[in-house]
C-alpha cells in the first residue's frame, strides 16, 4: 500500500511538472535574459512532440502554450484524471477499465481530426480542447494502472527497499561493534 501511494505521488508530481512546463513557456517568453532562454528551451523540447502551430494553440500572456490546444488538453486531462483517482473507491489499487471506455473516449478526437482532414468541419480550439481533454482524462485510468503493475512486478517495493538498505547498514554497524568489543 505504501509503495502504491509513493508511486502515485511520483506520477502526479511528474504530470504536474510536465503541465507546469507547458504553462511556463508562454509566461517566460515575455521576459528577457536567462528567463527568455528558459522559455526557448521549453519550446524546443516540446517542439519535438508537437507541431506548436500558433493558431491551433491556447495562449497565455499573449504567447502560445508550449504545445497545441489538443496536446495541452490531453496532458491537463491526464493530470485531472490522475487527481480524480483519489476519489475512486479502490484507490490506489485501481483496476484497468474495460477497453471500450478507451475507444469511446477516443472517438470524439478521431471524429474531429477525420472531419477536418476531409474538409467537412474545421477543428476549433473548443473541439480540440474538449476531445483532447476527454481522451487525457480517460487514458490516465489506463496508463497509471499499467505503470503501477509494471513497476510493482519489476522492482522491490520502494519504501521497503529503503528500509532494507537501512537495516543492512545497521547490521553492519552492529557486527563491527561486536568485533571491536
Amino acid at each position: 500500500m505504501r509503495q502504491e501511494k509513493f508511486l502515485y505521488s511520483f506520477v502526479v508530481a511528474a504530470a504536474l511538472l510536465w503541465c507546469f512546463a507547458i504553462l511556463a513557456a508562454p509566461l517566460l517568453a515575455g521576459s528577457s535574459g536567462m528567463l527568455l532562454s528558459s522559455s526557448e528551451v521549453i519550446y524546443q523540447f516540446f517542439g519535438r512532440i508537437c507541431h506548436q502551430i500558433d493558431s491551433r494553440s491556447f495562449h497565455l500572456g499573449g504567447n502560445k502554450f508550449a504545445v497545441c490546444a489538443r496536446c495541452s488538453s490531453i496532458y491537463f486531462g491526464f493530470l485531472v484524471g490522475l487527481l480524480s483517482m483519489l476519489f475512486v473507491r479502490r484507490f490506489p489499487s485501481i483496476p484497468f477499465p474495460p477497453r471500450w471506455v478507451l475507444l469511446v473516449s477516443t472517438f470524439p478526437m478521431l471524429l474531429d481530426v477525420g472531419l477536418a482532414f476531409l474538409n467537412i468541419h474545421e477543428s476549433s480550439l473548443w473541439t480540440m480542447g474538449i476531445s483532447g481533454g476527454l481522451f487525457g482524462l480517460t487514458v490516465a485510468y489506463f496508463i497509471y494502472p499499467g505503470f503501477r503493475e509494471a513497476i510493482c512486478s519489476w522492482a522491490l517495493p520502494i519504501p521497503e527497499a529503503i528500509e532494507a538498505s537501512r537495516d543492512k547498514h545497521s547490521l553492519r554497524t552492529d557486527s563491527r561493534n561486536a568485533v571491536n568489543s
